[in-house]
């Protein structure tokens, strides 16, 4: 049987909670995750977890905050007006952004929260600092195809869509 190593693509369900056990995301049960092993499409603790898992096993994987999405840096806030962003676009507290910074370089965003005109975000993922627990229930393992290792992510069933799963984790 086919395990998960550097190469091939898994496909899974997960439960994502926080250290007290409140939920924070999971898969449908129509769009689980596929995700290209060794090519940090996930956090690189639960990589390590899944590696040499295979079909029909469950995982459940907690992920210190160093190995999930860092420890916190306590970066200060980043103030932006209303008025930056297009006139139509629904901004949130979660929701993520990608800015330029000084030498053109992308800088991911995040929506900490949105005061009246004024909209507070940071450069740090907000699940920084926490430790993550996982439950991943593995569906498939296969060899990743060549466009695939080339892309560096997994495509899904109809070639190289870019929805659901290829950001996940």
């Amino acid at each position: 049987m086919t395990t998960i190593a550097d190469g091939k693509v898994a496909k899974m369900h997960y439960v994502l909670t926080d250290s007290k056990g409140t939920e924070i995301d999971r898969s449908s049960e129509e769009h689980p995750l596929l995700y290209l092993h060794g090519a940090q499409n996930i956090v690189p603790g639960l990589e390590r977890q899944l590696e040499g898992k295979q079909v029909g096993d469950v995982v459940k994987a907690v992920v210190p905050a160093a190995e999930g999405y860092g420890e916190r840096q306590g970066f200060k806030d980043i103030r932006m007006q209303r008025s930056n962003f297009p006139p139509d676009a629904h901004v949130e507290a979660g929701m993520r952004f990608v800015s330029r910074g000084p030498k053109g370089e992308m800088i991911p965003l995040w929506v900490k929260k949105v005061q009246g005109p004024t909209i507070i975000m940071t450069p740090e993922h907000p699940l920084a600092g926490e430790e993550l627990h996982f439950e991943c229930t593995i569906l498939e393992v296969r060899d990743a195809t060549a466009e695939e290792i080339e892309h560096g992510h997994a495509h899904g069933p109809h070639g190289h869509g870019h929805g659901h799963g290829d950001d996940e984790g």
